[in-house]
């Protein structure tokens, strides 16, 4: 039986190094702040990232992992004896990370199986850790493809912003709009588009914040997110009473669900800007 392990970038919020007894790897996203590259994770976690945009009002960047990182961690996994990776990158639709995998692993000579996530954080998470339960419970490489690309399809993300600063500073959108929005007030609610790998799109344009959050727990309602077939993240940018006012709503609306509540990786975070808020679910596996 080939001997299987997990690739996938710091997007998934799992620590660097803390999970490759479990035969997960990671490798660090980066992130550009005032003209010098970090490695996510490794060099600035993303509270630190946040804590800088607050303070100092600066746009950041944030990019695919350095490719020597990816050949030099499929170097190590293949040292360890293993024969097959499973490669769990960022959604398509945000980062290049999954042809800079594929890339890597020919470089390395190493089968690679490339599941896109179609998303980050929460989800991304929950699968790395979904596929390593399925590798140590010895199921085949092609059924462990298919469960996790069916939780993909199960999958989701909404985001919203109380102010759209940092989108227009990252430059996702023009001064103009973004001008135009905050005077009128316009709070944008967004979600990734499975069919476009992940990319964000707009879902509604509301007055306020409260009701946004209330287009979220609307939206997960709408297409069928229950409390028990599903697991929940929300997410924060510096703003832990607005995740908690979000997580009320939803157990007012859904019930006794399993969420769990962190900041957002600053891959995401990083765009939206102080107080940016995002909730996730996927179906769980059973």
């Amino acid at each position: 039986m080939s001997k299987i392990a997990i690739l996938a970038d710091s997007g998934c919020q799992l620590e660097i190094g803390q999970y490759e007894d479990q035969g997960i790897y990671i490798v660090p996203l980066c992130i550009t702040l005032k003209g010098k590259t970090y490695a996510d994770q490794r060099d600035m976690t993303s509270l630190e990232v946040f804590e800088i945009m607050d303070k100092e009002k600066i746009a950041v960047q944030t990019s695919q992992p350095i490719p020597g990182d990816i050949v030099e961690t499929l170097e190590k996994i293949k040292a360890a004896g293993y024969d097959e990776v499973i490669g769990l990158p960022i959604g398509t639709g945000l980062s290049s990370t999954l042809n800079a995998m594929r890339m890597a692993a020919e470089i390395v000579d190493i089968p690679m199986t490339i599941i896109d996530t179609k998303g980050t954080a929460g989800n991304h998470k929950y699968l790395a850790l979904c596929a390593a339960m399925l590798i140590k419970a010895g199921k085949k490489l092609e059924e462990i493809k298919t469960t996790l690309e069916n939780l993909v399809e199960h999958s989701g993300t909404i985001i919203t912003t109380p102010n759209m600063t940092q989108l227009k500073r990252g430059g996702r959108v023009t001064p103009a709009v973004a001008l135009i929005a905050n005077m009128l007030k316009i709070v944008p609610v967004m979600e990734l588009n499975r069919e476009l790998g992940g990319k964000i799109d707009t879902l509604a344009t509301v007055r306020t914040f409260t009701r946004a959050k209330q287009t979220m727990v609307n939206r997960m309602v709408e297409l069928g997110v229950n409390a028990k077939e599903y697991h929940i993240t929300i997410e924060h940018v510096l703003d832990p009473q607005a995740a908690k006012d979000l997580q009320m709503m939803i157990q007012d609306k859904i019930g006794n669900i399993e969420i769990e509540v962190r900041e957002l990786p600053a891959v995401v975070g990083a765009h939206m800007g102080v107080g940016g808020l995002g909730v996730q679910y996927i179906k769980k596996y059973s």
